[in-house]
């Protein structure tokens, strides 16, 4: 019997009665190892670096930086997350550009710590954002790739670790660095190889040399552009993660919502969001850690899901009706919690609603577009919010847009 490059059945993980392990281990080290670099420059180590070279168009400088890793972002992760897809060799479709990507991304980042030029530096950050998003679109797959469905929850909790350890670890680690950048920079590409080269050896993909592909013609190119038959289920999905995004601008303008909302002094708002990150990360990573495995036990991912989102957006009224830093605190911890539970099943919930197995890099790719989105609007949006209420009018409309957020996660159907 023929085997059809249509059939989805090819392209579907077998399961086998046990736990993938060596697959979502292998994701565990993959998401420290894209995340770690990317969260912990961008943040901490970009803006010092732009200060060190150009102190006087530093605002103006980290802000166009800002605007382009995002755009690049949106073009990067669909363009190579559909050139994963099609990708056929001994490692199988995503081992191939996660080394590659990790190769190339690794020279670029030497050149950006080592270079004194701010043209040279930045042109190697941004061309290792196109190789970040390279790495991440094709690692992300192995879910969909590699797990079976029943098995995603507690799967995905591993991701949500992983990605709580990459995005808050990695910049803790770099603010020790802020003073010497190339030091710094180093630090989290030796974590990040590390990481991406236990991947690829944990995970042990396998070789998918013998899986059909089609013939690529002009008609191919609809590869690279959103799923046309997606369902409304992808599209709630990807209006969800777009809408939890967005009330992103409250972490952004936290210093001056405690200096001037809340009329607290400079040093004791630093020592104010300093508890704060200490707090949300602890919740966020024991939500985490056990949200996944209970979503498994109940079968469900729907259902936490949701009550992740109303857990971040209902303390939004706390510092609204008492705005003091402890109600503010309180509202950040309640918010880690949810966002804890959010990160862990998230990935498992965006995997379920793909509507084609073999095209599953790129149609996760344009998943994380909506995300990207989200974050690019978060800022203006809360500027905007700001000039017309002041800084109180930021948690109203968080919790807004997460009630939408949990609305649209309620409309997927064929998630429990």
């Amino acid at each position: 019997m023929s085997i059809s490059a249509e059939d989805p059945a090819v392209f579907a993980p077998k399961d086998t009665g046990r736990f993938p392990w060596r697959a979502s281990i292998g994701q565990f080290f993959g998401t420290i190892g894209w995340y770690a670099p990317f969260f912990g420059i961008s943040a901490i180590l970009l803006p010092a670096k732009i200060e060190m070279i150009d102190p006087a168009q530093k605002v103006s400088l980290v802000a166009s930086a800002t605007t382009v890793t995002m755009v690049i972002a949106i073009f990067a992760g669909v363009i190579f997350g559909a050139l994963s897809d099609m990708t056929r060799s001994r490692f199988g479709a995503r081992t191939p550009w996660v080394i590659g990507g990790g190769i190339a991304a690794t020279i670029c980042l030497i050149v950006f710590a080592l270079s004194n030029d701010t043209v040279i530096a930045m042109g190697a950050w941004f061309i290792y954002v196109a190789w970040y998003n390279a790495i991440m679109a094709a690692g992300m797959a192995w879910m969909p790739d590699l797990i079976p469905v029943k098995y995603r929850g507690s799967a995905s909790a591993m991701f949500g670790v992983a990605t709580e350890i990459g995005l808050n670890g990695a910049q803790s680690l770099a603010s020790l660095f802020i003073t010497n950048v190339p030091r710094g920079v180093f630090a989290l590409l030796i974590l990040a190889d590390v990481c991406l080269i236990a991947a690829v050896v944990i995970c042990k993909e396998p070789s998918n040399k013998d899986v059909p592909r089609e013939k690529f013609t002009l008609s191919g190119f609809r590869k690279f552009m959103p799923p046309r038959h997606a369902g409304r289920d992808y599209w709630f999905a990807a209006f969800a993660r777009m809408m939890y995004m967005m009330p992103g601008g409250i972490g952004t303008y936290r210093l001056y919502t405690l200096t001037d909302y809340m009329h607290v002094s400079k040093a004791a708002a630093a020592g104010w969001m300093s508890l704060m990150a200490l707090l949300s990360l602890i919740l966020a990573l024991v939500a985490a850690a056990i949200s996944g495995p209970i979503a498994d036990k109940f079968h469900t991912i729907k259902i936490p899901c949701v009550i992740a989102v109303f857990l971040v957006g209902l303390p939004c009224w706390l510092p609204f009706f008492i705005p003091t830093p402890l109600m503010y605190t309180i509202y950040v911890m309640l918010s880690g919690l949810g966002g804890g539970i959010f990160v862990a099943l998230d990935q498992a919930l965006m995997t379920s609603v793909l509507p084609n197995q073999k095209e599953a890099a790129k149609d996760l790719a344009f998943l994380n577009v909506a995300g990207t989105i989200g974050q690019m609007l978060a800022p203006i949006i809360a500027a905007v919010v700001i000039g017309w209420f002041g800084y109180q009018g930021l948690f109203p409309m968080g919790f807004i847009i997460l009630s939408l957020a949990a609305i649209s996660i309620f409309g997927v159907k064929r998630v429990k």
